[in-house]
């Protein structure tokens, strides 16, 4: 556990979700680490970490919010990969047609994933990928794993654990490269184009922060919204996104209950590991 003396403020913008179907499972395994790749957002000049509490944050809703800047205190520990596949699994069990992917299958998938990132055309260019090194060196910094949910629900969690809690903060410091005038763009890929629109969502979890996107896609004249959540809790990153059909209020609930029922799980597993006193 992170001591009080310890905590680390950091501002975190969420990564854009996926947008191609047949890609997903590209994406899941870039984006699963908060890795700096994402395909909105990147500035010459890093936003300074802003300082409001994280507690300012409002209850979910489907509005454009500003970009939130809150502290984030460390909570969760960091969990190794062994005990945090057990923890997925355990939260992979209470979800139908669910599907886990640990660390090692993700990992593999990593040179597909960079293959694909560099063929990608994104307009602004500005708004392409950005951040320094490549993929392997930042996935060298925490243990991941994945859930993708049944089809028909159409949504994915994500969690990464950091054993160095200052390596969590240099991944998430590295999205503050978001620019407003990234928050529309167009994506081709594999022949296929679509242009997106990202709006901010004033999102709470249990977590001490957390931030959220809604993301409205059109492709061939069909339009599409995915929403993506991004919570941090101590040496926790987790991600976890809903495709919104009808309802982009109700994809954040889904999503947001996704994210709290695994850090109950996380922690309560933290908690049994503690001695007591």
């Amino acid at each position: 556990m992170v001591g009080a003396a310890e905590r680390t403020k950091i501002d975190v913008n969420p990564r854009t979700p996926h947008t191609f179907k047949k890609t997903r499972w590209l994406l899941t395994a870039v984006t699963s680490l908060g890795v700096a790749v994402a395909l909105v957002g990147c500035t010459a000049q890093s936003q300074a970490p802003g300082t409001p509490s994280a507690e300012s944050s409002q209850a979910a809703t489907s509005s454009v919010a500003p970009i939130p800047t809150p502290s984030v205190s460390g909570e969760l520990a960091y969990i190794p990969e062994p005990q945090l596949a057990e923890s997925m699994a355990l939260w992979a069990k209470t979800q139908t047609g669910s599907k886990i992917t640990n660390d090692a299958t993700l990992r593999a998938q990593i040179p597909a994933a960079e293959k694909w990132l560099a063929g990608i055309k994104v307009v602004p260019s500005e708004c392409g990928l950005y951040g320094g090194g490549n993929l392997k060196d930042q996935l060298a910094a925490s243990v991941m794993s994945a859930v993708s949910l049944e089809e028909k629900t159409g949504g994915d969690l994500t969690i990464a654990s950091y054993p160095d809690l200052n390596e969590l903060v240099a991944d998430v410091a590295a999205q503050q490269h978001l620019d407003k005038s990234c928050a529309k763009y167009s994506i081709t890929s594999d022949g296929q184009s679509i242009k997106a629109t990202m709006d901010t969502l004033n999102v709470k979890t249990l977590a001490p922060y957390a931030t959220g996107t809604l993301t409205t896609t059109q492709n061939d004249g069909k339009e599409s919204q995915q929403v993506a959540i991004r919570a941090i809790d101590g040496h926790i990153m987790i991600t976890a996104t809903r495709w919104a059909a009808q309802d982009p209020s109700a994809a954040v609930r889904a999503a947001t209950a996704d994210v709290n029922a695994v850090l109950e799980l996380l922690r309560e597993r933290e908690a049994q590991a503690t001695p007591s006193k």
